[in-house]
């Protein structure tokens, strides 16, 4: 992605050089500046560009996707607010808290909220809930204790770092499959690797090849110890994540005086793709 801030908000070598702007861009950049040119009369039309054609339109909050950061989805089926402190850069439809607040994260991502905002988020296409700003702005947050906030914290960490490790390891099974199996599209089942036990790896891989390239007797003895090595490991992963789950989930029902009671109406009247699963009576 090129990011090529406005020069109002940027100290870019051309900056302020007026005729000599585009030609230093060149020279600082010339692959770029050689890439862009290709479109340069749709880009000379835009109506949002920055001091130059080649430039993004002016913005204020460059800084803030640098730093950490909560990331939501406007249009989403189900609860996605997560973390990010690699200085990801995202488009519209996408929104940032600029906040290391993991708190935030743990509310916008209970069951609680989604009971909530399946009754107060505008509705869209096909179901889809819209965390518009007016929506997100009023969605009533209350205050942890320091003891709630101490352990949420150390909770939604740890679901952070199992989320990258579990992607990881998914990442590399589907590449292995990829390389050794020739499995370049790999159905859902696959890729939600962490659910299949290992003669169904086996029959989705044979779906994947097709007829004509059957499995060896060498290759059904490597899925199965793959499965063993890269699988089980992914499966003793989600095991944990959905046990921290839902300990945040009984974490943000205290923290907002639910009793009982109201647990169970909650999970009686579940919407749908609610986070989690009700707990055991």
């Amino acid at each position: 992605m090129l990011a090529l801030k406005s020069s109002g908000n940027h100290p870019w070598p051309w900056a302020n050089a007026e005729d000599q702007a585009e030609a230093i861009f060149a020279a600082t950049y010339p692959a770029v500046h050689g890439h862009l040119n290709q479109f340069r009369e749709a880009l000379l039309k835009r109506q949002d560009q920055g001091e130059h054609w080649w430039e993004l339109r002016s913005c204020a909050y460059w800084g803030k996707f640098d730093r950490p950061k909560i990331i939501y989805p406007e249009i989403t089926w189900r609860a996605q607010w997560c973390f990010d402190e690699s200085g990801f850069y995202i488009n519209n439809t996408v929104y940032i808290l600029p906040a290391e607040n993991h708190w935030i994260l743990a509310v916008m991502n209970s069951p609680l909220m989604w009971w909530f905002a399946w009754r107060n988020a505008m509705h869209g296409k096909d179901e889809a809930l819209r965390f518009i700003r007016e929506f997100v702005q009023e969605v009533p947050l209350c205050r942890p204790t320091d003891s709630q906030r101490s352990i949420v914290s150390d909770t939604v960490r740890r679901l952070i770092d199992l989320t990258g490790e579990q992607h990881a390891g998914r990442s590399a099974v589907l590449d292995w499959l990829r390389v050794e199996y020739n499995v370049e599209k790999p159905s859902q089942k696959i890729q939600n690797m962490a659910i299949l036990d290992a003669d169904t790896l086996i029959a989705e891989v044979k779906k994947a090849r097709g007829r004509t390239k059957p499995l060896s007797v060498a290759g059904l003895k490597a899925l199965k110890d793959e499965h063993l090595r890269s699988i089980v490991p992914l499966q003793t992963l989600s095991t944990e994540a959905r046990r921290l789950e839902a300990q945040l989930a009984e974490l943000v029902n205290a923290a907002y005086g639910l009793t009982a009671e109201e647990v169970a109406l909650m999970w009686q009247t579940a919407p749908s793709r609610m986070p989690g699963e009700a707990p055991a009576v």
